[in-house]
């Protein structure tokens, strides 16, 4: 555990050179998104100084804590010994009741800084302390109509019709309302924010417009099916015979493209009006979802698969009902295994607004990219073949930890890393001192 503290600051992990009542802006920030750790005794270089009269400050941050932060989050202190010096560990766990504010502001964490959150976010988690979401407020309009659902339903499902007690069953409908997930898959969908752009490029170029389309004012349902068509419509799928089988290529895996659009529809923030977008390019699709990863899961988790927290639960079981999706948590990974045969991999690009999901075609790569990692690890020279070898074996890996290893200077194996960048094959995660390098095609 002490070994981890001194991985440099990131997301999850702040240090502080003497206690101040400023890092109660950091307990804020970990109360309300995320559990995290305020070293106190250790610079931002990562120098240990340690801390005087350590159960003084220990009993300042209790009170300061109990004192300034509304209501009061679960958290430990902790003293440690670290070379003859004592440093304080504030251990502070993501809470159920937020925000949690400090002098009426609450506070969220943006890489390695602390920001006080904006108004949407603020006001998300209010929804999150009354455990309700967007998807849970009754709609504005109630006069709603469901013609490709209930058509969704009876082919899928079997059913007769969509009835009421079938509503409350699906969760759209409590106390004779309906709630926004039913807007959402009403044919009367009057939310701006669930509008999706489809654009398919000639080239690689955003000025070169083949084919557009703006889907608006349907059910997500159909949605989903439509986004689908126009993807289907402009990658290749051919059927050849080998032997005595029939088998298909696929451009686009479309296991990979069901899961992918299924995702951007299901864990989209409907509470923020901005657009989500298909743009399909020369060399991959694009899928591009607002609203960043929901509360309570990192990055690392949601590119591993080994986590799903849905943003819109009652829509994600639909659309597990509905057999569009699998199980929850499955999503991310049966993407990676569409993937594992090729070596092209998928990409996920995560930022605080964002999740853009990019599916590379597959045709003429599979050979041609295992030729050309080859004819680049020729072209490497001796240091640039070691640092790969490093970073192959221990990715993800920091560039301290690399020029650990390697026995050179800052300078000179930051200069390395970017030629192996420029010769794509490897690439950067994380982003501040957070920073870490692994193969590309991982």
């Amino acid at each position: 555990m002490i070994g981890e503290l001194f991985i440099g600051e990131n997301k999850y992990l702040e240090y502080k050179q003497i206690y101040t009542k400023n890092l109660l802006k950091t307990v804020s920030a970990f109360a309300n998104y995320h559990d995290g750790i305020i070293v106190i005794g250790i610079t931002d270089s990562i120098k240990v100084l340690g801390v005087k009269k350590p159960d003084e400050v220990r009993l300042k941050i209790e009170n300061a804590i109990n004192d300034n932060i509304e209501p009061k989050p679960l958290y430990e202190i902790e003293k440690k010994s670290y070379k003859d010096k004592i440093i304080i560990l504030l251990k502070v766990y993501k809470g159920d009741y937020t925000p949690y504010t400090y002098k009426n502001k609450a506070y969220k964490r943006m890489d390695t800084s602390t920001v006080e959150t904006d108004r949407h976010s603020y006001e998300e988690l209010i929804l999150q302390g009354r455990n309700l979401s967007f998807e849970d407020l009754e709609a504005k309009d109630q006069d709603l109509s469901f013609n490709y659902f209930e058509r969704k339903l009876k082919k899928v499902l079997g059913i007769r019709n969509l009835s009421e007690d079938l509503l409350i069953t699906l969760k759209l409908k409590s106390n004779g309302k309906y709630n926004n997930t039913a807007v959402l898959l009403s044919d009367d969908n009057y939310f701006q924010s669930s509008t999706i752009h489809l654009v398919k490029y000639k080239d690689n170029s955003l000025n070169n417009i083949e084919d557009k389309r703006s889907l608006e004012g349907i059910s997500n349902i159909e949605q989903f099916d439509l986004c689908l068509q126009f993807c289907e419509k402009h990658i290749n799928i051919e059927e050849k015979i080998e032997g005595a089988y029939r088998k298909t290529y696929e451009e686009i895996p479309i296991i990979a493209l069901r899961e992918a659009i299924a995702n951007m529809i299901v864990h989209r923030d409907y509470s923020k009006d901005r657009e989500a977008r298909i743009e399909i390019f020369k060399d991959n699709i694009s899928i591009v979802s607002p609203g960043g990863l929901p509360i309570g899961i990192s990055e690392e988790e949601y590119i591993e698969g080994k986590i799903s927290v849905p943003r819109n639960r009652i829509l994600a079981d639909i659309f597990q009902r509905l057999k569009i999706i699998e199980r929850l948590a499955t999503g991310i990974r049966r993407i990676k295994e569409s993937y594992k045969e090729f070596a092209m991999k998928p990409e996920f690009d995560v930022t605080d607004n964002t999740i853009n999901v990019v599916l590379p075609k597959t045709r003429n790569h599979k050979d041609n990219e295992e030729i050309d990692k080859k004819k680049n690890l020729d072209k490497f020279s001796v240091m640039e073949k070691q640092i790969y070898n490093i970073i192959i074996e221990f990715q993800p890996i920091s560039r301290a930890k690399i020029q650990e290893k390697i026995g050179l200077s800052k300078s000179q194996t930051i200069e390395y890393i970017n030629k192996l960048i420029e010769k794509k094959s490897i690439r950067k995660i994380g982003k501040g001192r957070s920073v870490k390098y692994k193969e590309l095609d991982k």
